[in-house]
């Protein structure tokens, strides 16, 4: 025995064999040391088992040195079973190791052990692939029963953290040896679970040993990433009318645990770091709402002073760089999604209002700088403000090579609503120092595009004051302006002062339109900013329209129709068809009456039948107009994905909607049907299940597809009020029940086979139907899956699977692939 000892070899076989008999290592990891040690006499394996059984037993017997004794042999017997040994040389292996290990049994049980070796291949390998769980171990308790000193909770977390890992080890064993068959959800769902039920570190890393065991190269990476991706795909919408506390989610308690109890401050801070990648990694596959989740956790452990200051930074900084700019676009443009995106946002300074505004300083590219700005909009208000402060920190007395920023700042300022809090005056101010022939053309149309929107004295002085200037520039020979360029300025300069609506503004605009210079472009066509508008109110302006007017219809001289200007008439009668007042329409009456042929008598004739209508006239539209809203649309279609289901629910119960909400598979089949009546759930339909059940299963197992909303008025409605119900606690309870299904999924797959034992099935204390449990155990111990009891029983899958995971546990059920 010395020789072999020798053996580096022989020794590392010699200790993987003692891990695998303490169900550290599974039978495929093991089974190369397998072969090697087949090589050698028996005593070797022997006196290996009599040195751990001697280890097991000291420890606190639990049970007989025999049965210690019983399980080493039927686990290396396994090996044969699974096919990962040769059968027949194992076979001869073992006559002559059970004969040692039976010499080192107590006398009063080998007769006993004897016995059971003989009938070794009478059971399955399936059911024995890990047989020392029902031994007492330092790390695992008897089946069914609690370690000493153990409270039921943590004791029932490590009986289901045993069924999660035996359910992955039966899978990779499924694959005959070639390496693990579980796909990458499987593999993502179990490292889930088993961070979940994990009470502590301790456990979690056993339970990652063994995965690594079974071939599965997996850190506390990957678990992060497998609890972020098995998050549920919404977030409690900000300021949503709710005053309960939200459910507990385990997936986001076990990324905290995992973080808070590193054994050191820097492993802590690499954990924090995985965990912020994480949250990345499923924004960057398209799951923002998870990855919200995921960083809200992170914020947490910030908030409960579990990271530093410099850890956090640093994990921001490094994860920033990761994210993918098209996804970021994809989302901006999205505005269904931007309430998620700004809790995105919120986490990174760098995609802060500030941060971005710093980033747009030294930007060069172009498609970059819009994406910064569209996620500047999607901040809204706070960006809106911190590019207002920039803009009046930004020196003006002189046009600067920085230029194009305050083009960006401007954009921003008119793109996002202003504030009705916002202090006009100041904004004016500030926007005017940029209406200066001084800056680049690019820059003046910004600021005349912001002034037109700022009602107040100074945005008109400051534009008539630009147009003046441009008059007079264009008026030198030497101008160095592009004139064409210069034209299209007093275009829109002419449709800021008309914007305004005061009567200052459109003084200004009727002195301008008088003035011939053609290097001006079309003075007089600029009128045509007023049309739309009703002028009754400033009489003085309108006397003066009508006198240029009439000073420039045709006459008759001799019997012959000599025209003045028609065009000039035109702008005036365009300036002068949103003012439908007397002495107005009596011109317009006179000229239809005296020029019908002519083009002056046409627009005069649709000026009064607008009127007529009550409409504004045809050219008051000549502006794009904005699509209608969606509240103002009858009919509500749009991509699940895309929107989400509890999301789009969300959004009509706060808007307080009454309709019908079809749910369609990308089939086009009908998955659900929903019933809003003043924003609460009336009713509900998914297949066979009605009101509440329905509700959770269509949030507990999500389909893709698209939706419509129809909406109903509520007159007439004879549905009792007090039966109506708030979406939001529904949803909140659908996400807790979502949360829980893939627990219990894990045990119980759809398609596992589950086999009734002798042990009788208690009921669940969670569950008050007492008929749908002995309905659902009727089937299963007829040999249904999981699946088919989904389909065959009448409540939502959560019920379905957390009584079936219930029994697996308690041992009333047993499971194989």
């Amino acid at each position: 025995m010395v020789e072999p000892m020798a053996d580096p070899e022989v020794r590392d076989a010699l200790t993987e064999l003692e891990l695998y008999l303490s169900d550290t290592l599974p039978p495929l990891v093991v089974a190369g040391s397998a072969e090697i040690l087949l090589k050698y006499p028996p005593a070797l394996v022997a006196a290996t088992i009599r040195s751990w059984t001697g280890a097991q037993f000291s420890k606190g017997p639990e049970a007989s040195l025999s049965d210690y004794l019983f399980h080493a042999v039927k686990k290396i017997h396994v090996l044969g079973e699974f096919r990962l040994v040769p059968r027949e040389a194992l076979g001869r292996y073992l006559e002559g190791l059970k004969a040692l290990v039976l010499a080192d049994c107590p006398q009063e049980d080998q007769a006993m052990l004897a016995e059971n070796l003989s009938r070794l291949s009478e059971s399955t390998g399936a059911a024995t692939a890990s047989p020392v769980a029902s031994l007492q171990r330092p790390h695992a308790a008897p089946r069914g029963t609690a370690s000493a000193g153990v409270s039921p909770t943590v004791a029932a977390q490590e009986r289901r953290l045993s069924l999660i890992l035996q359910r992955l080890e039966s899978q990779v064993l499924a694959g005959g040896g070639g390496g693990a068959p579980a796909g990458r959800s499987a593999i993502a769902e179990t490292l889930a679970a088993a961070a979940r039920e994990s009470p502590n570190a301790q456990d979690l890393e056993g339970a990652l040993s063994k995965l690594r065991g079974m071939g599965v190269e997996v850190g506390t990476a990957d678990v992060f990433r497998a609890l972020a991706s098995s998050l549920p795909a919404w977030v409690v919408p900000p300021g949503a009318a709710w005053t309960g506390k939200a459910p507990a989610s385990t997936a986001l308690d076990a990324m905290q645990r995992m973080v808070a109890a590193a054994e050191d401050p820097l492993e802590g801070g690499r954990r924090f770091q995985e965990l912020v990648r994480a949250a990345v990694e499923r924004f960057n596959e398209g799951s923002l709402p998870q990855a919200v989740s995921t960083l809200e956790a992170a914020e947490r452990l910030v908030a409960d002073k579990k990271v530093d200051s410099g850890t956090l930074d640093l994990a921001r900084r490094r994860a920033d760089e990761g994210i993918d700019s098209e996804r970021l676009r994809a989302a901006a443009e999205s505005p269904a999604q931007h309430d998620t995106l700004r809790r995105f946002l919120a986490f990174f300074p760098g995609l802060s209002p500030e941060g971005l505004l710093e980033q747009l300083t030294r930007e060069e590219k172009r498609d970059r700088r819009r994406l910064l700005l569209a996620l500047l909009e999607v901040h809204g208000a706070p960006a809106r403000a911190a590019a207002f402060r920039a803009l009046a920190e930004t020196p003006s007395d002189h046009a600067g090579a920085d230029w194009y920023f305050r083009r960006n700042l401007l954009y921003i300022l008119r793109k996002i609503p202003r504030p009705a809090d916002a202090p006009t005056a100041e904004e004016a101010e500030v926007t005017a120092r940029h209406a200066d022939l001084k800056y680049p053309p690019p820059l003046l149309k910004e600021a005349v595009a912001n002034l037109g929107q700022l009602k107040h004295e100074k945005s008109e002085a400051a534009l008539t004051s630009l147009m003046t200037d441009i008059e007079a520039a264009l008026a030198r020979p030497d101008a160095p302006y592009d004139a064409k360029e210069m034209a299209g300025l007093l275009d829109r300069i002419a449709g800021a002062l008309a914007r305004l609506g005061t009567s200052g503004a459109r003084r200004a605009l009727l002195v301008h339109a008088e003035k011939k210079d053609p290097k001006l472009g079309d003075p007089g066509g600029r009128l045509a900013e007023l049309a739309g508008q009703d002028l009754s109110e400033d009489s003085e302006l309108v006397s003066r329209l009508l006198a240029e007017l009439k000073s420039n219809l045709p006459f008759k001289l001799f019997g012959l129709a000599l025209h003045q200007n028609d065009q000039i008439a035109l702008n005036k009668i365009s300036a002068l068809s949103g003012t439908p007042a007397p002495a107005v329409r009596a011109a317009f009456e006179e000229i239809v009456s005296r020029f019908p042929d002519k083009e002056i008598a046409r627009a005069a004739s649709r000026a009064l039948a607008a009127w007529k209508r009550g409409t504004a006239p045809a050219a008051a539209t000549s502006s794009a107009t904005a699509p209608p809203s969606a509240a103002a649309s009858a009919t509500l279609n749009g991509d699940l994905e895309i929107f989400g289901l509890p999301a789009l629910l969300q959004s009509l119960s706060d808007s307080g909607a009454s309709g019908s909400l079809t749910l369609r598979d990308p089939q086009g089949e009908v998955f659900g049907a929903i019933r809003l009546k003043g924003g609460k759930l009336r009713a509900c339909q998914s297949g066979p299940l009605s009101g509440d059940d329905a509700f959770y299963q269509l949030l507990e197992r999500p389909v893709p597809g698209q939706f419509q909303f129809v909406k109903m008025a509520d007159a007439g409605d004879e549905t009792n009020t007090a039966a109506l119900k708030e979406v939001l606690p529904l949803t909140l309870e659908a996400m807790r029940r979502q949360d829980e299904l893939r627990q219990a999924s894990v045990i119980v797959p759809d398609d596992v086979l589950l086999k009734a034992t002798d042990v009788r099935p208690a009921p669940f204390a969670g569950e008050k139907d007492g008929g749908m449990q002995k309905a659902l155990w009727t089937r299963v111990s007829r040999g249904a899956t999981p699946r088919e009891c989904e389909s065959e029983i009448r409540t939502d899958a959560y019920r379905i699977r957390r009584l079936l995971a219930h029994w697996v546990e308690q041992g009333a059920l047993s499971t194989s692939p």
